[in-house]
């Protein structure tokens, strides 16, 4: 036996743990990305057991000779592994997209691979799969996971249908313990993948009849947040120009607060979607609703927040620490003190608001020329404000109370503003039975 392999295999041995780990971690943040998008798979993973990885590196190793560790990283790639199963496949360019946007990929391989000449009689094209090397960005680990960031993990992307014809081949062909497939059972493994190629074109038929009847049933309501990411991609592939991608986000938390505003059916949310420049902007198309929602409902604000911090984590049936029910409610004080914000310039006149009749606080506090600490003021919390409602970033609860504390200032400026209109507007919007 090859020295390097014999060492590479103890040493893996050793690391085993980690690998099997960081294919966990990386697999549940795939499968939460994908449940919130509304894209629906089967989520496994795996480290390569040592004995395996001796084996095949024993067989590659006639060939390729290797001569250090590096050779053998570069050459075996899914030490840790993990795999994503879809129910449509027509979400592969959907997912790509979200792996693109969440993870480092070092290195990513259609297959079939394009431009490659068979060998063989086969008749129809075999393994249909996207493989992604990958590394979690440091910054979307818990402190306690950050070793973790320099494990390169390969992420598998197919059918379900495809997987367990793969599985069977690679069972069959790539560890023949029994003796070699005989050249009936190769066509039996050919035949069987063009069933699943067939397969594979009927879900993407179902997958559009789908997304059809949910945009002829206007008034019939999404049944859960897949059904209105299944509205949404419609939508989006018929009115974002072509060559840019834009994303969903997430449709989990925007489907719970359409059913709080009373918007959840196609009909209702139709006028609310943005134009195709509003929706190629680089903003989730989740996102942008959820503002259009918030504008019309600004009284959701709080109960947004809360699903924002209940839906963070897989386990939403516990009961909320004391700790969380305080962040909460200062969660709630802040965005209650924003809406005061921004119902005072809705309040002063539509001049105030962009084309798509959203508030622009920062805009609204320049027109009636505010302090320049106050505008500063606003900046400041205008992108907390963003990040928070949009789940980019739920900051600590000391920072919120800090922000809410620091919009006291701009509130006094208001309150005695030398103009009486928007001294008026100030005190209207502070009524919270009053919506302009």
């Amino acid at each position: 036996m090859s020295q390097v392999v014999s060492d590479f295999v103890s040493a893996y041995t050793r690391e085993y743990d980690y690998y099997r780990s960081a294919s966990a971690i990386c697999s549940l943040r795939c499968e939460q990305l994908l449940a919130t998008q509304g894209i629906r798979a089967i989520v496994s993973h795996r480290a390569k057991r040592p004995n395996k990885l001796l084996a095949k590196l024993q067989q590659r190793n006639k060939d390729k000779n290797y001569q250090n560790h590096d050779e053998i990283r570069a050459d075996i790639p899914d030490l840790a592994g993990v795999r994503i199963a879809l129910y449509f496949p027509g979400d592969r360019e959907r997912v790509k997209a979200i792996l693109s946007e969440k993870f480092d990929v070092l290195k990513a391989k259609d297959f079939p691979e394009k431009g490659k000449s068979r060998k063989d009689s086969k008749r129809f094209d075999g393994y249909h799969a996207d493989h992604y090397r990958v590394l979690m960005p440091a910054n979307a680990l818990e402190d306690g996971e950050k070793s973790y960031a320099t494990a390169a993990i390969e992420i598998q992307v197919g059918s379900v249908l495809m997987h367990a014809w793969a599985e069977v081949e690679h069972d069959l062909v790539y560890k023949p313990e029994s003796g070699m497939p005989s050249e009936d059972e190769h066509a039996i493994l050919d035949e069987l993948n063009g069933m699943v190629i067939a397969g594979e074109i009927a879900l993407e038929r179902l997958q559009k009849a789908v997304e059809r009847r949910l945009s002829s049933a206007q008034d019939t309501q999404f049944d859960n947040h897949y059904e209105l990411a299944a509205y949404l991609y419609k939508w989006m592939r018929g009115n974002v120009p072509e060559g840019t991608e834009p994303t969903i986000g997430r449709v989990d938390i925007l489907w719970e607060l359409l059913k709080r505003a009373d918007l959840n059916s196609p009909g209702k949310l139709l006028p609310l979607l943005p134009d195709a420049a509003a929706a190629s902007s680089g903003s989730a198309l989740s996102d942008l609703l959820a503002d259009a929602v918030l504008e019309l409902y600004p009284e959701l604000y709080s109960s947004y927040g809360t699903l924002q911090s209940s839906l963070a984590t897989p386990d939403t049936s516990a009961q909320p620490s004391p700790q969380a029910t305080e962040r909460a409610d200062t969660m709630g004080d802040f965005l209650s003190a924003w809406v005061t914000l921004e119902r005072t310039f809705r309040i002063l006149g539509a001049d105030l608001t962009s084309k798509r009749g959203y508030v622009d606080p920062l805009k609204g506090a320049a027109s009636i020329e505010l302090s320049a600490s106050a505008l500063e003021t606003i900046g400041g919390i205008r992108r907390l404000r963003n990040n928070l409602v949009h789940g980019i970033d739920i900051p600590p609860r000391k920072v919120l109370m800090e922000a809410r504390n620091s919009l006291d200032s701009v509130f006094q400026e208001l309150e005695n503003h030398q103009e009486a209109r928007v001294r008026d507007a100030f005190s209207e919007a502070r009524d919270p039975t009053t919506r302009p």
